[in-house]
């Protein structure tokens, strides 16, 4: 499997009676968790004196779950039966992202916000979309959430975006759901991460210079 689309199968088979939304039975699920690809150090640049804190994206109670959701229809939220991510999507999203930023290297401070830690910004998220979505017959991995960094210092929102990204999937069964979710994963933080950067160096300097943002 390409390296880019490797995937970590915590546990298999696990024993739970768990409610399996698709089919309504009970029996055991395999806990799966995107993994994501080492970047690259950015050796050329200077490291950024600022710290980051990030918050766990805040998402719909059909998101907020270990189940993997599946869109067989524009207005239907269903579940693959037998399989669970490792942790509730948000926290699992907040998890990749924090160690997005640490492979990265360039913010020599990044953690989690609930970890009580001083940060000069925080990223705040609204968790749109994280689902597989299935038209005519074709699925893709959807994820949708609107970022937004806060300056702590001067208690105000400096830059916000939208990402975006899908992924096509080999099938509509969960194993071509959960590489194509890694897919999409591994396009996105990068982009995240150079966009906090440069959101965040900007506004440094606005403060260093008294000028407008």
């Amino acid at each position: 499997m390409n390296r880019n689309l490797r995937l970590l199968v915590v546990a298999a088979s696990l024993l739970l009676g768990a409610c399996a939304a698709l089919s309504g039975k009970h029996g055991s699920f395999a806990v799966y968790a995107p993994r994501l690809d080492a970047a690259v150090p950015h050796a050329t640049q200077a490291p950024i004196d600022w710290q980051l804190l990030i918050d766990t994206p805040r998402a719909s109670t059909a998101l907020d779950t270990n189940h993997i959701a599946v869109m067989p229809g524009p207005d239907l939220i269903e579940v693959y039966p037998e399989a669970r991510w490792r942790d509730p999507a948000p926290s699992m999203l907040r998890s990749l992202i924090v160690q997005g930023f640490d492979q990265d290297g360039r913010i020599r401070g990044v953690s989690a916000l609930e970890s009580g830690l001083n940060g000069d910004y925080s990223l705040a998220f609204e968790l749109r979309d994280f689902q597989i979505e299935i038209t005519d017959g074709s699925a893709r991995a959807a994820i949708r959430l609107t970022v937004k960094l806060f300056d702590r210092r001067s208690n105000r929102i400096v830059a916000s975006r939208t990402f975006a990204e899908e992924a096509p999937a080999a099938g509509t069964d969960v194993a071509s759901a959960v590489v194509a979710f890694g897919a999409a994963i591994n396009h996105l933080v990068p982009q995240l991460v150079d966009w906090t950067v440069d959101a965040g160096e900007a506004n440094e300097h606005s403060r260093a210079t008294g000028a407008k943002p």
